[in-house]
C-alpha cells in the first residue's frame, strides 16, 4: 500500500484536539471526535492493507495479529506499567478497585465493557479515571479481531459486493447507535457495534480506492477538514454519541481520505512536517495523556490551571516521542522479538500479568492495606466519622423499614405531638438531626423514607420497571400513613435538584420525573413540569388534610467523595494541617453548587411563598468563603459527595430544631 502522509497529518488532526478537550480547553468542546477520526482511519487502513494481502495471495491470520501486537502492544504495556506507582501512591482503595479493574480489561482490549458497565465518558468521575481512554483501543481491536473473518467470508474482492455488504453492516450499526442513545446513552457509548459503522466507513473507502487511482477534488477534501473542525468546535458533551451528529467528523474524514490527493490544498497542509511528524507518534500520545491529566487532577484535587494542563499537554507529546522512538519503532522493525512465536508468547505473558493484577487489585477492593498498614493518627480518626452510627438513629420497629412504612425513631415516654420525616436517601442522612427536635420540642419523629425514591405523589421516575411503580406506591402510602397516624407536622427532604434538572454532569436521565408509568424520554421543560406537578400535588395533599408541611431544601452538593480526599491525604504522608488545605482546595465553589439547584430551589421558594408550607435551607451551615464545606474543626459533616454524615447531621440539629419551633 502506497504510503500516504498526509494520512498521518490527519492523525495529528485527531490527537490533538483529543488532547486539548481532556486538557480543559473549552473552545475544543467537541475535542471527542478526534477518536471518531481514529475510527475512521484506522478501518480504511486495516481494510486496504487486508485486501491487497488477499489479492496478492500473501494473507496471513497470524501474520495480521502479529503487526498487531507489534504495533499496539509494547507501548500500551509501557503506559501501564508507568501508571501503577502512582496509582499505588495516590489512589484511595474505592477508585483504586476501578482502576485495577480497567487495567485488567484495558490488558484484554475489553475495558469498554468495564467503562460501559460503571460509567459515562461525560461525568465527574470521568476526569479521576488513568485508563478511561482505552475504551477506543478495545473498540478497534473487538473490530480487528472479527473483520478479517467478514473479509475471509466475503472471498474474492468485488467492488459492488464489498461496497453492499460494508454499506449494509454499517447502516445497521447506526441504526443501533440511534436507538442506543435514545434507550442506553451511556452503554452506547462504549459500545462496539454502535461504532462499528465509523470503522467501515473507513473501510468503504478502501473498497471504493483499491487499485484506483487517487480520487482528487479541492472541494471535497475542503469540505472534509471544514466537517471535522466544525465538530471539534461547535461539538459538546451534551450531544448523543455515537448518533446521527456522529456523521459530521466521520464523513468529513471519509472525504479527506477519498479527495485529499497530491497537491491539493488539504494534503499539502496535512503533509506539512510537523502534522506529520505528530501523526507519527499519535498513538503514543493518545496513551499518554489521559493518565498525566488524571494523575494531576488526583494529586491537586481541586481542578488543576490551564497553564498547568497545557505543560502536561506538551509533555505528553514528548513522552509519546520517547515510547514511539525507544519502545513503538524498535518492535515494529523487529529489532526485538524478530520471530512470530516468542513475540505472541510474551504478548499473552503480558497480558496475563496486566490482567491478575488488575483482577487482585479488584476482588481485594482496591488492596485496603496501602492505608490501612499506615500509623493511625488523627486523620484515621476522622475517617472513621464518615460511617459512624448510633442505636438510636433506627426504627424500633425494624419490619416498618421492609414494608416502606412509617416508624417511630426518637419516641418521648408523653410526646405533645407526632411529626414525620419523608423523603429519599437524603432525608435519612439528616435523621439524626431529628433527634434535636425530638428532645427541644418533646415530640415523637416518625421515619418515612425509601432510598432514590422521589418523596412526591403523582409521578414516577422515568427508568420505568418495577421500581418505579415501587417508588411512587410508597410515597402515597406514607403520606396516607401520616394522616391516619395523626401526624402534625412532615419534613420533606431529598436530593430536589436530581429530579428537577439531574447532576453536576447534567445526566442522571433515569431520575427525570413523569406522571405516567413506564420508561419515558423527557425533553428539559418536561422534566422540570413533571417536578413542579408532583411537589404541587404532595403540597396539596397534605395541607388538605391539615398537616404542616416543611421542605428542607437539600444540603450542598460536593465535587468529591471526602473518603477519597481522606485516605490521598493518609496515602501521601500529610500532616493534619497539610491536610486540612488539602480538604479546603477540594470544597465545592458555592458558584457551582448553586447553579446546579437554583431551578429546584427556585420551585422550593415559590412553594412557600404561594402554597402556605415553609423552606428550611441549612446550606449557610457549609459556608466557607466562596466553597461550601465538608469538613468543619475537626468534624467530617459528609459520608459521600451528597449525604451528610452522622455528625454532620448532629451539628446541623439546632438548625431544624429551630425550624420546627417557628410558628
Amino acid at each position: 500500500m502506497k504510503y500516504r502522509p498526509e494520512i498521518d497529518g490527519l492523525r495529528s488532526v485527531a490527537v490533538l484536539p483529543v488532547i486539548l478537550f481532556h486538557a480543559g480547553f473549552s473552545l475544543f468542546s467537541g475535542g471527542y471526535v478526534g477518536v471518531d477520526v481514529f475510527f475512521v482511519i484506522s478501518g480504511y487502513l486495516i481494510t486496504s492493507i487486508l485486501i491487497n494481502e488477499r489479492e496478492n495471495g500473501t494473507y496471513s491470520l497470524l501474520g495480521f495479529y502479529e503487526r498487531r501486537a507489534r504495533r499496539i502492544l509494547p507501548a500500551l504495556f509501557f503506559v501501564l506499567i508507568c501508571t501503577i506507582p502512582f496509582a499505588w501512591r495516590w489512589i484511595p482503595p474505592d477508585p483504586f478497585e476501578d482502576y485495577a479493574r480497567s487495567l485488567s480489561y484495558a490488558a484484554m482490549f475489553i475495558s469498554n465493557i468495564h467503562f460501559l458497565e460503571k460509567s459515562s465518558y461525560f461525568d465527574v468521575g470521568a476526569e479521576f479515571r488513568p485508563l478511561l481512554h482505552t475504551w477506543s483501543l478495545a473498540v478497534e481491536e473487538q473490530y480487528y479481531l472479527l473483520f478479517p473473518l467478514v473479509l475471509w467470508a466475503l472471498g474474492q474482492f468485488m467492488r459492488t459486493k464489498f461496497l453492499i455488504v460494508f454499506l449494509i453492516l454499517s447502516a445497521l450499526s447506526l441504526a443501533l447507535a440511534e436507538w442506543g442513545w435514545r434507550n442506553y446513552p451511556t452503554e452506547n457509548f462504549f459500545f462496539s457495534p454502535s461504532r462499528l459503522w465509523e470503522l467501515l466507513a473507513g473501510s468503504i473507502c478502501a473498497a471504493l480506492l483499491f487499485n484506483r487511482a487517487q480520487m482528487r477534488s479541492e472541494l471535497g477534501a475542503l469540505l472534509g477538514l471544514g466537517l471535522i473542525l466544525y465538530s471539534i468546535v461547535f461539538f459538546d458533551g451534551s450531544l448523543p454519541f455515537p448518533s446521527v451528529y456522529t456523521v459530521v467528523p466521520v464523513l468529513g474524514t471519509a472525504l479527506i481520505i477519498l479527495f485529499a490527493a497530491k497537491g491539493t490544498m488539504v494534503a499539502r497542509f496535512l503533509s506539512l512536517g510537523p502534522m506529520v511528524a505528530v501523526g507519527l507518534i499519535s498513538y503514543s500520545a493518545y496513551l499518554w495523556h489521559q493518565p498525566l491529566f488524571v494523575f494531576a487532577r488526583i494529586r491537586s484535587v481541586s481542578e488543576p490551571s490551564l497553564w498547568l494542563m497545557s505543560s502536561l499537554a506538551v509533555a505528553s507529546l514528548l513522552l509519546a516521542w520517547f515510547s514511539w522512538r525507544f519502545v513503538e519503532t524498535p518492535f515494529r522493525r523487529r529489532d526485538w522479538f524478530p520471530e512470530r512465536r516468542p513475540l505472541l508468547l510474551a504478548s499473552v505473558a503480558g497480558i496475563v500479568v496486566f490482567a491478575g493484577f488488575g483482577t487482585w487489585g479488584d476482588v481485594t477492593k482496591g488492596l485496603p492495606f496501602r492505608v490501612e498498614e499506615r500509623e493511625p493518627g488523627l486523620m484515621t480518626t476522622w475517617r472513621e466519622q464518615l460511617y459512624e452510627t448510633r442505636q438510636r438513629d433506627i426504627c424500633k420497629d425494624k419490619q416498618a423499614i421492609v414494608e416502606g412504612r412509617l416508624c417511630a425513631v426518637y419516641d418521648p415516654e408523653a410526646p405533645a405531638a407526632r411529626i414525620a420525616l419523608l423523603g429519599d436517601s437524603h432525608a435519612q442522612s439528616i435523621l439524626a438531626a431529628f433527634d434535636q427536635v425530638s428532645q427541644d420540642h418533646d415530640v415523637t419523629v416518625l421515619r418515612g423514607v425509601r432510598a432514590a425514591c422521589p418523596p412526591l405523589l403523582g409521578v414516577y421516575l422515568s427508568s420505568g420497571g418495577a421500581e418505579s411503580l415501587i417508588c411512587s406506591n410508597i410515597a402515597h402510602h406514607l403520606a396516607n400513613q401520616a394522616v391516619v397516624q395523626g401526624v402534625e407536622t412532615v419534613f420533606i427532604a431529598s436530593r430536589w435538584s436530581l429530579y428537577a434538572s439531574g447532576d453536576y454532569s447534567g445526566e442522571e436521565d433515569e431520575f427525570a420525573l413523569t406522571q405516567t408509568a413506564g420508561v419515558r424520554v423527557s425533553s428539559e421543560e418536561e422534566r422540570r413540569a413533571n417536578f413542579e406537578a408532583g411537589l404541587e400535588k404532595t403540597v396539596a395533599f397534605y395541607r388538605e388534610a391539615g398537616i404542616r408541611v416543611i421542605l428542607i431544601a437539600q444540603v450542598p452538593q460536593q465535587w468529591v467523595l471526602p473518603e477519597n480526599v481522606l485516605l490521598q491525604a493518609i496515602l501521601q504522608g500529610l500532616t493534619p494541617e497539610q491536610a486540612r488545605e488539602k480538604f479546603k482546595a477540594s470544597y465545592i465553589k458555592r458558584a457551582q453548587h448553586d447553579a446546579l439547584v437554583a431551578y429546584a430551589d427556585s420551585v422550593l421558594a415559590r412553594m412557600a411563598q404561594q402554597e402556605g408550607v415553609e423552606l428550611l435551607s441549612l446550606t449557610d451551615f457549609f459556608v466557607e468563603g466562596d466553597s461550601y464545606a465538608w469538613f468543619l474543626g475537626d468534624t467530617v459533616l459528609y459520608r459521600d459527595s451528597d449525604h451528610l454524615s452522622t455528625r454532620g447531621a448532629i451539628a446541623v440539629g439546632p438548625l431544624v430544631s429551630a425550624g420546627y419551633g417557628r410558628r
